[in-house]
């Protein structure tokens, strides 16, 4: 799908960042969430909300406007190594939103890959290996628009010990609602746009290698699969 193509077709490059607001709503699975437990495929019908899937794992997700995207593609030296480059490059968001807004003091990563404020949470991380390439993709809520979450979305099939069973109006959390700086969108993907990729080659650097052209065809033809299929459900 889209989301994951736009920095997989920059496969060549050692980096390539992405960072942007959705301009309408999309709700996301991750790659082996069924549709029909994770969401209320009615009333994305009824709205006219397509439903996407990516390549990387984790929950299913709402993206708007309220939301920044970010998608990033690296090529690394292990191939193996996921929870260690998964925990690094959530630590190089961390530590960039931290940098800006000393409110932040309080983020940290709890379950698998979830980014939260305290105990709630406030970015969904995924990521996808292919070999030593790796793409990783964060939904960061910026404006919380709690209804259409909750119109959207069941309750996960699948949750993370820390969420207790909490509905979505007491699991999650939008920056601007405990920070200062990050009141818009826009204001926070110009901040990330600028800003992570140099958190993520202090935290990776000897991690980090160049393209591996031996490699790059089976990226290619995962971008032949995904542009002859629709990417909706």
């Amino acid at each position: 799908m889209w989301i994951d193509d736009d920095v997989l077709r920059e496969h060549e490059k050692q980096l390539s960042l992405k960072v942007f607001v959705p301009q309408s709503p999309l709700v996301v699975l991750g790659s082996s969430n069924d549709a029909n437990r994770e969401v209320n495929v009615h009333a994305c019908e009824k709205l006219n909300v397509p439903i996407a899937r990516r390549y990387g794992g984790g929950g299913t997700v709402v993206l708007y406007d309220g939301c920044v995207v970010l998608s990033f593609g690296t090529w690394v030296k292990d191939q193996f190594k996921n929870d260690f480059y998964f925990k690094m490059l959530n630590q190089s968001l961390i530590e960039c939103l931290k940098a800006k807004d000393p409110a932040l003091h309080d983020l940290d990563q709890r379950g698998i890959s979830d980014i939260v404020f305290k105990d709630k949470k406030i970015a969904g991380t995924s990521l996808f290996r292919s070999r030593n390439y790796l793409l990783y993709q964060v939904s960061l809520l910026i404006d919380l628009n709690l209804e259409l979450v909750t119109n959207l979305l069941a309750h996960p099939s699948k949750e993370p010990d820390y969420r207790q069973g909490r509905s979505h109006k007491d699991f999650l959390v939008g920056l601007k609602d405990v920070c200062q700086y990050f009141k818009t969108p826009n204001i926070s993907a110009s901040y990330l746009r600028d800003s992570y990729i140099n958190l993520v080659q202090m935290n990776l650097c000897d991690e980090l290698i160049g393209p591996q052209a031996a490699q790059m065809r089976a990226l290619r033809e995962r971008l032949d699969r995904s542009n002859r299929q629709p990417f909706h459900l």
